[in-house]
């Protein structure tokens, strides 16, 4: 594994053709979520073939599955070696994140794709073994179908904390990017409700995403309320890409449940579907399981959402002016329909998901957040550790 004797380092014509995603690889430096560090982008690339550069080809995405998941099996070889608790964890937390970079963009097989995916919630979960995180798993199930969760605590002396659900979208995961998110959140001292819905996560491929996504929203509210330690009074929802677009339909159905909605790179207009570049398709297809072009654009055409309506909760969205998947256009007319009842953070010179301010606006949406909750000195006062007590 060790054998070469030259200094790794990324090809220049790969690091062009791979350039966009390597924000999204960094992502946020997370304590508990998957994680990637640019050494393991340079083992993963060295190598990677020049005559397969085309990213919106198969041949690419074939090869790029194959070397992070080479790496992902390294990390789990390792941490299966480690003879202690700490180094176990560290390398799994690698591992999912390799996994997970694997199969993000790859559409080729299902099988592996979901094969892939079950790689990453084993090794993350393996990850947490002997963490003091005060998290709780479990499994939901909707119309015959299962929602796995993860309700994460932050440490408090409240006995009853304000809650944040965080929404995934098409190819993000909750174990990688979606966790990394939500620990902004716990800092704050705002417990986290993670999971995998229709069409997201684990169940990708297999249960087909519902447009009405607020029903799969309400039933998450409902287990909430069970929860003695969750104040059903102090609820906000965050959703990030397809996640962002779900949120606004949180906010236009289900808006007086919650006190904020996050959107991060949705909006109430989605581009037609066969404008998309053809991995985005491939994408919603998978999502939707739907094989016909036709299909998707009548699924489409029922996105549309109206904000000339009055909107009982709070909104704070975060869009790239240059985003090829949820117009700017549309945004910037919700923004004036809204109002008041609208926060609106654009990056003119960002593309979708605004990958290169990500530190930035994911501490300023997390303030937004924790004020909208009212969130306490008290709540917030030793929470930066995030363990039990």
């Amino acid at each position: 594994m060790h054998k070469s004797t030259q200094r790794p380092i990324i090809p220049e014509a790969v690091y062009s053709a791979c350039s966009y995603f390597l924000p999204r690889l960094m992502f946020l430096s997370s304590r508990y979520a998957g994680q990637t560090h640019w050494g393991d982008i340079v083992i993963a690339l060295q190598n990677f073939p020049q005559d397969k550069l085309n990213i919106r080809s198969d041949e690419f995405w074939e090869s790029w599955l194959q070397v992070w998941r080479s790496l992902g099996d390294d990390y789990c070889e390792q941490a299966d070696q480690s003879n202690s608790k700490a180094g176990k964890s560290r390398l799994y937390r690698s591992a999912t994140a390799c996994y997970h970079w694997a199969e993000f963009k790859y559409f080729s097989n299902q099988g592996i794709k979901r094969q892939l995916r079950a790689n990453v919630k084993k090794c993350f979960q393996r990850s947490l073994a002997n963490s003091k995180l005060n998290v709780h798993t479990g499994e939901l199930t909707r119309n015959n179908a299962r929602v796995p969760y993860y309700l994460v605590l932050p440490e408090t002396q409240e006995k009853k904390m304000p809650c944040v659900i965080l929404s995934n979208g098409l190819d993000s995961i909750t174990e990688v990017e979606v966790f990394a998110f939500a620990e902004y959140f716990l800092e704050r001292g705002i417990a986290t409700l993670l999971f995998d819905g229709p069409g997201q996560g684990i169940n990708i491929g297999e249960v087909p995403m519902e447009i009405e996504f607020e029903g799969v929203v309400a039933h998450l509210v409902d287990f909430l309320k069970m929860r003695s330690s969750i104040d059903e009074q102090r609820l906000g929802f965050f959703g990030v890409s397809y996640g962002g677009y779900l949120a606004l339909r949180v906010a236009k159905y289900l808006g007086p449940i919650f006190n904020c909605v996050v959107n991060l790179s949705g909006g109430p207009v989605i581009t037609p579907f066969d404008t998309l570049p053809r991995r985005l398709r491939s994408g919603f297809k998978h999502a939707f399981i739907q094989d016909s072009d036709i299909a998707m654009e009548k699924i489409f055409a029922q996105h549309a959402l109206n904000f000339s309506d009055a909107c009982d909760t709070s909104i704070l969205s975060v869009n790239g002016g240059l985003d090829d998947v949820f117009p700017i256009i549309g945004v910037e007319k919700m923004d004036r329909q809204l109002g008041t009842r609208h926060t609106f953070i654009n990056y003119p010179g960002e593309a979708h998901v605004c990958l290169n301010y990500i530190n930035q606006y994911s501490a300023q949406i997390a303030d937004w957040v924790a004020t909208q909750l009212q969130v306490s000195e008290h709540e917030t006062k030793r929470t930066d550790t995030l363990v039990n007590a």
